[in-house]
């Protein structure tokens, strides 16, 4: 009797062709260094977050609307609150699982964030976007900042406390940025903040925009990780250029994933049932008029936010529009960061010339203008991060908080300054002592 399976395999085989396709994945070789392992733990977080993010639009109601909860919570019994923020009390705590649920996701969207900007930052370390590899590249700066958006919008979506001030500053911010501020606020908001239509808007583009966008990226990101193969590290006895060296992906990486995958559900399932995170009594649901000082975004969005809390207060009229502080400290500046990533590829080869097609990873200090550009770039954004944090440094220090801001911006210039000019130095020392031997061994020879 044959095998149903077999049969069907077979069947399709013959409509399709897909074998050969299949026999060459099944030997596709993939590095065995761990840092390579960062896209796939992207990949994992996201199908956990579609998955999770599913059974919660089962009970979510997108409306701002004031409502009367009336489920098992007795912290919010008998109380008004915005239908959107009583629907995730009642998943909390009417809903079987419904917390764990919520806490799972809610872990699994700031794994999916790191996953990607660690895979990042090695990419930028190692040389890795250079051709023919551009593209990629760029799809993977632009999956980080879809990542941030769907981040984002699923923080606020609770319509806490601490969302409704998240939302008001984006309006700020939004509202500011010249020519066009009004038009985008009202696609956004429909409307002067705070509207109705906030919430449904949001939802749909944490719910629906966001993961189409972000299924489409990684699809064509995997697709040209197919085609191109993995960049590797350098080997001494092996030409890496011409030869692939790894894993194949049928059994061996494909058990690695495996692993992977149960590892990472393992942490998030006892993560969320063992701390006390995404809890909504921590904070009340949000009216109009009420804010917190304690607010703070999501940690990836923290350098953003320490921006807006270093900007200084200012603003002139130019070329027929408003410029002020807060647009180009939280809209312009994170946006020619995000940019200048983006288009490193290019910026990089304009500075060093062409290079030829590699597929070697090369290590940071190996490239000036690189090292000098990663550590400039990185402490910038850490000095930024620290200082979202300006308050509580003023009181740990028991100092004023003018002093605090103003020490923050001096090092917010100062620090990426000289880290990035003694990287460069360190990188050119390095590449002066490699090139020494080579330099030697021609005259003698």
């Amino acid at each position: 009797m044959r095998n149903p399976a077999a049969v069907v395999v077979r069947g399709i085989d013959r409509r399709l062709g897909v074998s050969p396709l299949i026999a060459k994945l099944a030997v596709k070789a993939f590095p065995r260094h761990w840092s390579f392992l960062f896209g796939e733990v992207a990949v994992i977080a996201f199908v956990i977050l579609v998955l999770t993010g599913i059974a919660l639009t089962l009970f979510y109601e997108p409306s701002a609307a004031m409502v009367t909860y009336e489920g098992g919570s007795t912290l919010h019994q008998g109380r008004e609150m915005p239908a959107a923020y009583a629907s995730v009390v009642t998943l909390s705590h009417d809903v079987p699982g419904g917390l764990l649920l919520r806490r799972v996701h809610r872990l699994a969207s700031h794994i999916f964030v790191a996953a990607i900007l660690a895979h990042l930052i090695r990419v930028l370390a190692t040389g890795a976007f250079r051709a023919p590899r551009e593209l990629t590249h760029l799809i993977g700066v632009a999956l980080l900042v879809m990542a941030a958006i769907s981040g984002w919008t699923g923080h606020n979506l609770p319509f806490d406390v601490l969302a409704g001030t998240s939302l008001r500053i984006l309006y700020a911010l939004v509202i500011a940025i010249p020519w066009v501020g009004e038009t985008l606020a009202q696609w956004l908001f429909a409307g002067e903040f705070p509207t109705g239509q906030m919430l449904p808007r949001m939802f749909a583009l944490h719910a629906l925009w966001a993961p189409l966008i972000i299924t489409a990226l990684l699809g064509l990101h995997l697709a040209l990780i197919g085609h191109q193969d993995h960049t590797q590290r350098p080997r001494d006895d092996i030409d890496a250029e011409r030869y692939v060296v790894g894993e194949p992906l049928w059994p061996w990486q494909a058990m690695t994933s495996t692993v992977l995958a149960l590892g990472i559900g393992a942490v998030l399932a006892v993560a969320a049932a063992l701390l006390p995170y995404a809890d909504l009594d921590l904070h009340g649901p949000y009216r109009i008029g009420e804010a917190t000082n304690a607010s703070q975004p999501d940690w990836f969005l923290f350098w953003v936010e320490g921006l807006l809390r270093l900007a200084p207060p200012f603003e002139f009229a130019a070329l027929g529009a408003v410029w002020s502080a807060p647009f180009l400290m939280g809209v312009a500046l994170p946006l020619l960061l995000v940019a200048a990533t983006a288009l490193w590829p290019w910026i990089e080869r304009a500075i060093r010339g062409h290079e030829d097609v590699s597929h070697v990873n090369q290590r940071l200090h190996d490239i000036p203008v690189r090292a000098a550009a990663v550590w400039a770039g990185g402490t910038f954004v850490a000095v930024a991060t620290i200082a979202a944090t300006n308050d509580v440094i003023a009181r740990l220090l028991d100092a004023p908080i003018e002093i605090v801001v103003v020490v923050l911006r001096v090092l917010l210039i100062a620090v990426p300054l000289v880290a990035g000019v003694t990287a460069g130095l360190v990188a050119r020392r390095r590449q002066q002592k490699l090139a020494a031997p080579e330099e030697a061994a021609a005259v003698e020879g």
